[in-house]
């Protein structure tokens, strides 16, 4: 080799600064991304619905006591009581139109529950407990959307297709409770 060529040799032997901030760039902007899709997806709050109101409130106060949610406004607002403390729920809310809570009395008709107690001054269309163990009210709601039977004992909730079919779940878990023991 001659003396030139070792000279451009050892001139271009690294990657210019230009380079360098180009790769720094390009890396930075890949993890970048990567990383704002992760956190997106851990933020995406859950909308609550009757189909999910048992499992939902179940996971978001796993380990809080006993809590009552209740909505008012036709449930459009609903909130949180936790002891002596109400907050405003913070997730996002689609309960359906012309909600309707029903349960079953004594005689086994059901009955519909139209204001369980006030709150600022509004009706409470909807009350429903979960306690410290993991169990919930039990009740039926009606909506725009359909039927839905909501268990008492740890159950998910079951979209049905009339009163009937929810009759029977709620007297299947009622029975199966009573002779197994299996609650307690």
């Amino acid at each position: 080799m001659n003396s030139l060529n070792t000279n451009l040799y050892l001139k271009h032997k690294g990657f210019s600064l230009l380079e360098l901030i180009v790769v720094v760039l390009i890396v930075s902007l890949i993890g970048f991304l990567v990383f704002s899709s992760a956190v997106k997806q851990q933020q995406k709050v859950k909308v609550l619905d009757a189909s999910t109101l048992p499992s939902t409130l179940r996971q978001s106060f796993k380990g809080q006591g006993d809590i009552e949610f209740f909505c008012i406004k036709k449930s459009e607002e609903c909130y949180v009581l936790q002891g002596k403390n109400i907050s405003a729920y913070n997730g996002g809310i689609n309960l359906g139109k012309d909600l309707e809570v029903h349960v079953l009395d004594n005689d086994n008709h059901f009955i519909q529950l139209d204001e369980q107690g006030r709150y600022k001054d509004k009706k409470i269309n909807l009350r429903y407990h979960l306690y410290s163990n993991g169990s919930t009210t039990q009740m039926v709601i009606v909506n725009n959307q359909g039927i839905f039977y909501l268990p008492s004992y740890f159950g998910q909730a079951q979209k049905v297709d009339d009163m009937g079919e929810a009759k029977d779940l709620w007297l299947k878990e009622e029975y199966s409770l009573r002779d197994s023991g299996s609650f307690y």
